[in-house]
């Protein structure tokens, strides 16, 4: 929603208050004059701004930070504006509160004694008028300045949907941050300091300008021939050959003739076909034979194909279903949209790991049965097959489940609801009401149509209910359950709740809730896993594809409080914040049921009892005759020998630590404790991490500073150790790493992208942060690159290093990038895919504009000031504003970069 700039709104103010319009003039619709949140919510804008973004050298801000209990006493400051454009709020209008969220934790409101600030649990804070409060004159900005922990380096950490609730208890968001579109709300986060893009002043990142793009486009850039990127399948396959011939044109689009593919299978192809406007015009379509032969396929893995193009039409054969599915992709994959051609090829292809996947969370942000669906359509173009689905978090519960209806209508709703019997508290810039993606779930029958479309396109369905910690979904929507039942039924009441009441630890989770994490020690909570496995293995019974895969998260259940950036204050440590000694406890240490568990010998000590957890669900996993657990790196650790430990025939670890932080030594030792593995390191392969350092970049941060496509092409899964020598850590700067043995590679049985959802509200967002990174992840899932160095024990990378081939690197880049632009693109837009259009690199050489892409083929617009215009090379440099790029199929237009002519070179 876009408003005045605020200059204009300014101006208007005195005008707006005078006008005849009732509610313009501060009366509601019946005449009455209207309270003061409703004047609120009708009448502000409201901004919000970084003031200073790191407080090393400032002591006294140090030492208030580390006073007000900030981690590693580092805080950063910033602003929230109220600009009043409508009447007066009076001083004697004290009976509201003004709800905000922040992903920050904000410490202290520093310029004002006329609120007091509190933080309710998670992102939700609230500022209360108090006796000094002033009042806020028409047309007054008030500024309020926040103290708050830590940094925001990009737009994205600032959320809408700001809310007042008067005396009435009733909210009403402030119209102006009603929206997803932070544009007019947020300002430049280098606004008030150059610097404030920065996480520290030796920060030795580059910003990503117009000239910076270009010379990272440029150098990245080698030419490739159009004969090379016509035939570049991606992801590529174990060999090509192309004949000599012409290529095969397609006027009347393909007929398939498939043996040995389910009915669903087939259909999912010829969807494909469809979308990508191939569909056979009646029988005259070029003919596409496909057969399962598994003999002809001795010894190569699921999913093996050959794939032959002749003039008079083509061949697959695969050694199961997928494979042949794969065969009918990889035709695809030759194909040319812009001719409607391919190369005639004879190919021989098979998968590098049996696990390539996708992870959507949809807890911290619920997003459609209709993305995912065509999330598992893109998935099974580029040969990917396991849907991580992120089912729970603590911010929503998100698969109906028979028998306890509150966990969708208590947990998959956020609303303003303090007492949370309705719903959970608003959290992430969900706001007040539920007509928004922080409401929504799956009911049985949406979960089952999902399980038969990617079963169909040959993909598991993984689900996850993270718990014991992110759960705080659960545990709230149990807990209504209790007080609901337990006048009537106190035994149903019991049943299934998920804490020991009379455990009074003081802890905060990651997400800086006190009350987010299931019991492991108490009956009922292993009562309700149970019912769980048991409700979500029908579901995958009913869809005809049985349940093979339990993920049960186990990330984070730490409290953060006890960890090293915090002390016991008054404290001396400069560098840590102070806390008392009761918020530094283990989670669960105050429970009298895990001291009695623990007293009984079943464990040693509070450190076990994630170990305990993730022993007794493998154990109702196994029982449910489901094969396989799985688990995030932190429920996990303390398991020596997994064979032994766990129930379940197969156990895997996404192992997901930044690589800069030891993330490839966490594998081993997953490795070497029996578990297999799925590489998911964040730093390359969460796709919630911003694509460029540009704070209008949408991402988290914490990992990487970015990952863009190129970087995702070139992860190395089995070695990830030589990553030290291609890219620095999130501060840009080096660092080193040391290969394992080559038995480490074993253990590996895939690699996997997550996006996890706490800054990607929309469906829209989704598809801008997933894609074209999930072809880059394609491509390491199913090819081995020639420039992967084999393992060798002992051997040390860092930035000085020169073992890794770069130059065979980069022209496996170009060769990918130049098919990705040329061809690929534009079948993700006649997917009705959003992906993120790139922004330009451009400078100003010899007179002309130069510009450069991160991968070929897109058209280019400048602006000049009062239009955009096609960007060719007689443009008088002058005449260029700024530049952008559009989608393939120049239905959309990506970011504008401006260009800098005082520095052209």
């Amino acid at each position: 929603m876009k408003r005045l700039p605020l200059f204009a709104s300014l101006a208007l103010s005195a005008f707006i208050a005078s006008c005849a319009d009732p509610e313009s003039a501060g009366e509601s619709p019946s005449g009455a004059v209207a309270a003061a949140p409703e004047r609120i919510a009708t009448h502000f804008d409201v901004t919000q701004e970084v003031l200073v973004n790191f407080q090393g050298a400032d002591a006294a801000l140090r030492a208030q930070c580390k006073k007000a209990g900030g981690s590693g006493a580092t805080c950063f400051t910033y602003r929230i504006s109220l600009i009043n454009n409508g009447p007066a709020i009076g001083a004697d209008e004290r009976d509201w509160q003004l709800y905000f969220h922040s992903v920050r934790r904000a410490l202290a409101l520093t310029n004002s004694d006329a609120f007091t600030l509190e933080r309710v649990n998670g992102d939700l804070h609230r500022l209360t008028p108090t006796d000094s409060f002033a009042g806020i004159a028409s047309g007054e900005t008030l500024p309020l300045d926040l103290l708050a922990e830590n940094w925001i380096q990009f737009e994205s950490d600032f959320q809408p949907r700001l809310f007042v609730v008067g005396a009435d208890g009733e909210p009403l968001v402030i119209r102006s941050t009603d929206t997803d579109d932070l544009s007019d709300m947020v300002l430049p986060i280098t606004k008030n300091d150059p610097n404030n893009w920065k996480r520290a002043a030796d920060d030795a990142n580059t910003l990503a300008t117009a000239a910076s793009r270009f010379a990272q486009f440029s150098a990245d850039a080698a030419p490739v021939a159009e004969s090379g990127w016509r035939s570049r399948i991606i992801p590529q396959p174990v060999s090509m050959t192309l004949p000599q011939g012409a290529s095969v044109v397609l006027p009347q689009g393909i007929a398939l003739a498939a043996e040995g593919l389910s009915g669903g299978s087939v259909a999912a192809l010829e969807q494909r076909i469809a979308t990508l406007g191939l569909a056979a015009d009646g029988a005259k379509g070029y003919p596409v034979v496909v057969a399962v032969n598994a003999d002809a396929f001795e010894g190569q893995p699921a999913g093996a194909y050959r794939l032959s193009v002749t003039e008079e039409g083509a061949s697959v054969s695969g050694a199961d279903e997928s494979g042949a599915f794969y065969g009918v992709q990889s035709l695809l994959a030759l194909v040319d949209l812009s001719s409607n051609s391919l190369p005639q090829a004879v190919v021989e292809d098979a998968p590098r790991f049996p696990h390539r996947g996708l992870f959507l969370d949809v807890g911290r942000n619920f997003h459609s049965k209709e993305v995912v669906l065509k999330m598992l359509d893109q998935m099974a173009a580029y040969k990917l097959n396991r849907f991580h689905f992120h089912l729970s978090d603590d911010e929503g519960w998100r698969l109906e489940i028979p028998g306890l209806p509150e966990l969708t209508e208590i947990g998959g709703q956020r609303c303003f609801d303090l007492d949370e019997n309705r719903c959970l508290l608003p959290q992430l810039g969900s706001g007040p009401n539920t007509d928004n993606f922080g409401s929504g779930f799956y009911s049985v029958e949406d979960y089952v149509e999902i399980l038969r479309y990617a079963a169909d396109r040959q993909i598991e369905v993984v689900p996850e209910f993270d718990m014991p910690a992110h759960a705080r979904a659960a545990v709230v929507a149990m807990e209504a359950r209790y007080r609901k039942l337990q006048p009537s039924d106190p035994a149903a009441a019991e049943a299934y709740r998920l804490i020991d009441p009379q455990d009074d630890t003081q802890y905060l989770s990651v997400q800086f809730y006190n009350d987010s994490y299931i019991n492991p020690c108490i009956d009922s909570t292993y009562r309700f896993v149970g019912k769980l496995i048991s409700e979500v293995k029908a579901m995958h019974d009913t869809a005809g594809h049985p349940l093979q895969s339990w993920h049960f998260g186990g990330d984070e259940a730490v409290n953060i409080l006890a960890s090293d950036s915090f002390e016991v204050g008054p404290g001396e440590n400069p560098e840590k914040g102070d806390v008392t000694a009761e918020q530094r406890n283990k989670p669960w240490s105050n429970s009298p049921q895990c001291q009695k568990l623990i007293a009984s010998g079943e464990v040693n000590a509070i450190d076990e009892l994630g170990e305990l957890y993730a022993k007794r669900v493998s154990k109702l996993v196994a029982d449910a005759g489901i094969p396989t657990m799985a688990a995030w790196n932190d429920g996990v650790k303390k398991i020596s020998d997994a064979d032994r430990e766990l129930a379940t025939e197969h156990n895997y670890v996404n192992s997901w630590a930044p690589l800069f932080w030891g993330g490839g030594d966490e594998s081993v030792h997953f490795a070497e404790t029996g578990f297999d593995l799925v590489q998911s390191h964040s730093d390359f392969l969460y796709f919630d991490m911003p694509q460029e350092i540009d704070p209008k970049e949408r991402g988290y941060y914490w990992a990487s500073r970015y990952t863009d496509t190129r970087k995702t092409f070139s992860y190395t899964p089995l070695n990830t150790a030589q990553l030290a020598e291609l890219y620095p850590n999130r501060d840009g700067r080096g660092w080193t790493a040391t290969s394992p043995s080559e038995d480490f590679a074993a253990s590996v049985r895939g690699i996997q992208g997550q996006l996890w959802s706490e800054v990607v509200r929309t469906d829209e967002a989704v598809e801008y942060q997933v894609y074209p990174r999930l072809l880059a992840l394609a491509e390491r899932a199913w090819h081995q690159a020639s420039w992967e160095l084999p393992l060798k024990q002992g051997q040390t990378f860092s930035a000085e290093t020169a073992f890794v081939d770069k130059r065979a690197l980069a022209k496996d880049w170009s060769s990918f990038s130049a098919a990705l632009g040329r061809k690929e693109l534009l079948k993700l837009d006649r997917a009705g895919i959003g992906y993120r259009v790139p922004v330009p690199g451009a400078i100003v050489a010899d007179g002309q504009v130069k510009t450069a892409l991160p991968y070929p083929g897109l058209a280019l617009e400048y602006f000049d000031g009062h239009a955009w215009q096609a960007l060719t090379d007689d443009v008088a440099p002058e005449s260029v504003k700024s530049v952008r790029a559009r989608s393939a199929d120049g239905e959309r237009a990506g970011r504008a970069v401006a260009l800098d002519t005082a520095q052209a070179l």
